[in-house]
């Protein structure tokens, strides 16, 4: 379901980073990432249309930027992201091989769409992919209340569920949750240590390093 709603959604995607009272945050965020991923080679999962990569894009030494929907994909592509940044359709649960060595991985927008279930599965495999030592960084959403945050409900895991209408009409619900710093804390200790988190009015930003194997 998450994979169809982000293949319709693609087109109009862009306009969540548009919203005035979320430019504060972007701006530090930028700022953020900028300073953590200077002369890294980095992995990055759930790309979207490459907003973050863009970002990235300006001072990493390479990137190979992943999402599973091509449409996203493709929006990226249109982006001024430069020769060293590859796009690659990839499934994030189930990431191929890669020949780069990366001492970075991100993942922004994405851990809010992990059900809680799978959020060790899909840790364990992502700094499978990373070097030891590696920084993870990634970037969410805290929850104020909003039409864009309404929980319509909570299953028998405690995941959070949001009703999201498209302006084709198409209606989703899609599982968003909103982990507390301890949660986050507890969540990435599994296989990261150094973690810090930030809080931020509208976000949440967190670096850690890969625990060493």
């Amino acid at each position: 379901m998450l994979e169809i709603y982000y293949r319709d959604r693609a087109p109009e995607y862009d306009r969540f980073y548009e919203i005035p009272e979320r430019q504060g945050d972007f701006a530090w965020l930028r700022s953020w990432l900028l300073g953590h991923v200077r002369g890294r080679t980095i992995l990055e999962v759930a790309t979207g249309t490459g907003y973050w990569t863009e970002v990235a894009a300006r001072v990493a030494k390479a990137i190979v930027a992943t999402d599973y929907n091509p449409e996203m994909l493709a929006i990226a592509e249109k982006r001024a992201l430069g020769r060293h940044v590859v796009l690659s359709q990839a499934d994030a649960y189930c990431l191929p091989e890669f020949r780069c060595a990366f001492d970075a991985g991100m993942a922004h927008l994405w851990w809010s769409h992990v059900p809680k279930e799978r959020r060790q599965e899909f840790l364990a495999h992502f700094v499978l992919r990373l070097q030891p030592g590696a920084l993870v960084l990634m970037i969410d959403q805290v929850l104020v209340e909003g039409p864009s945050t309404h929980i319509s409900r909570e299953d028998e895991l405690g995941n959070l569920f949001t009703v999201r209408q498209l302006e084709n009409g198409a209606t989703y619900e899609i599982i968003k949750n909103y982990p507390s710093r301890e949660e986050l804390q507890d969540g990435f200790a599994s296989v990261c240590e150094d973690i810090q988190v930030t809080l931020l009015p509208n976000f949440w930003a967190l670096s850690a390093h890969v625990r060493s194997r």
